[in-house]
């Protein structure tokens, strides 16, 4: 597995080109190289990190508040120290390391940040190039090879550098020292230079600020460790791209109409829900009230519906035929109704006609699939309850009395 690595151009442009380097699992260099965007390598991961140049890091006192006061009390703070409109930066801020300690903010030119979320493939980490220096309690001067650079001072907060002056020491450097001598009483103690330093030069520093300049290990970003590019702040936490703003305002603009889609479809299914459970409730208080009535005429086994619907018509038959009548599912009745429609089939076709358990079954030659659903249909017309199939080479037609 790879990582790309790369560290952009100070100031930004999407068209500069930008020094990167492809290192493998074990942190070692594979390759590296000098290009602008598209000729970057491909990497398993990609990791960049956004020049001192271009991002400002400061520390603020604030007392102890949640994630979402911090920040907008931080963007308060700073408002009157931000050289470009509010809208085109963004601030990145972090709680304090310690209770006590000081808020870190991060300020970064907003369209820088939302080309690198837009890019594919998907950019990993994307990191200031001064939270890569290492804190430990002093300030740290990295020099690049062309003399430029940064300062990280031991609170965390940084600040872009130039190159040395006749007076020796980088303006924006000299500054600072004067500012924390006013500050503190006192410059801090230990300034660790990480650049290619001669001794005399570092003891003359040390003699005309009151300071302790040490000589470090020369600042290269392919020598900080995986670990320190993991434990680096996003910059991009907190950022709404254009495209986050873009769906969020498409979204926006269709909210009513999609709500009201909603609502007319649970809308819908209520409806339907309920006329399902109604029709439900009706067939069951109907098939309850059969089973009654089975019951107080003294049919023991009527336990559900069709059994006792089946009890109530043979019993009612039995009455009928008592009384010297047909009933419903007698031969005659069915016969009369069904004769007009075997009559006009052709001769020869009837085969057989039999009766019996209340249905009548006709035994039909072979027919044509048109001729028996003209058929059935008639049989359905005439009030019977017609179900005919295929048998023994012909149609078999069972009639039973229609509801």
């Amino acid at each position: 597995m790879t990582t790309l690595r790369v560290r952009l151009a100070a100031p930004f442009d999407a068209t500069a080109a930008s020094a990167w380097w492809r290192a493998g699992d074990d942190g070692r260099v594979i390759d590296r190289g000098v290009g602008p965007p598209s000729q970057w390598p491909a990497g398993d991961r990609v990791e960049v990190a956004v020049a001192a140049g271009d991002v400002r890091i400061a520390t603020l006192a604030l007392p102890p508040m949640n994630d979402a006061r911090r920040s907008a009390a931080a963007a308060f703070a700073l408002e009157d120290q931000l050289a470009a409109p509010s809208g085109s930066s963004h601030l990145r801020v972090s709680a304090p390391a310690s209770p006590g300690g000081p808020t870190v903010a991060r300020i970064v030119d907003r369209s820088t940040l939302e080309w690198l979320d837009s890019r594919r493939p998907v950019i990993g980490r994307v990191v200031a190039e001064p939270d890569l220096v290492p804190q430990d309690g002093a300030w740290h001067w990295c020099i690049d090879g062309g003399g430029r650079g940064f300062v990280r001072r031991s609170d965390g907060s940084a600040f872009a550098a130039g190159p040395e002056t006749d007076a020796g020491l980088p303006a924006e450097l000299t500054a600072a020292l004067a500012q924390a001598r006013r500050a503190q009483g006192r410059t801090p103690l230990r300034i660790v230079v990480d650049g290619a330093v001669s001794p005399e030069r570092l003891a003359a520093w040390s003699q005309a600020h009151g300071a302790s300049f040490v000589r470090g290990t020369p600042w290269s970003l392919e020598q900080v460790p995986t670990r320190a590019w993991a434990a680096a702040p996003d910059l991009r936490d907190g950022l709404a791209s254009t495209q986050g703003r873009a769906s969020a305002s498409v979204a926006h603009r269709f909210a009513p109409a999609l709500w009201l889609a909603v609502a007319a479809l649970a809308l819908h299914l209520v409806g339907t829900t309920g006329t399902w459970v109604r029709d439900r409730y009706l067939a069951w208080r109907a098939d309850r009230a059969v089973v009654a009535i089975a019951g107080d005429r003294g049919i023991a086994d009527a336990s559900d519906a069709r059994t006792a619907e089946a009890a109530l018509a043979k019993r009612a038959a039995a009455a009928a035929h008592a009384a010297g009548r047909t009933a419903e599912g007698d031969l005659l009745p069915l016969l009369a109704r069904a004769a007009p429609a075997l009559a006009a089939l052709p001769a020869g076709t009837l085969r057989t006609l039999t009766y019996g358990d209340r249905r009548l079954v006709a035994d039909l030659a072979s027919l044509d699939e048109a001729r028996v659903s003209s058929l059935v249909r008639e049989l359905s017309v005439a009030g019977l309850a017609p179900v005919a199939a295929p048998a023994a080479g012909g149609v078999r037609i069972a009639m039973t009395a229609g509801s």
